[in-house]
């Protein structure tokens, strides 16, 4: 990877926040979140029409360390799925 100028990393991170311009000061500033998406995971899948095995990943770190993650499945039979975690707050679904 290049810098993160180079990439579109600083514009996007700046775009998402830009609506929260400050936090209260209990929360972590916004230079130490990364937030990870995989808007189509199963491309394969996607392509080949298998839908039920195609999902949408979201991760969150603080300070690198892995914090909160959702998996989605959009394209279930019984409607769309979403479970999610957080640390030191279980799961959900």
């Amino acid at each position: 990877f290049g810098g993160a100028e180079d990439d579109g990393i600083v514009p996007l991170r700046h775009d998402l926040c830009a609506q929260f311009p400050q936090l209260p000061e209990h929360l972590v500033s916004w230079d130490r979140i990364a937030v990870y998406v995989d808007p189509l995971d199963g491309t394969r899948e996607f392509v080949e029409g298998r839908l039920s095995n195609v999902q949408t990943l979201v991760g969150i770190a603080v300070d690198g360390r892995a914090v909160a993650g959702a998996v989605g499945i959009p394209f279930a039979e019984s409607g769309v799925t979403v479970v999610y975690a957080l640390v030191g707050a279980g799961i959900g679904m």
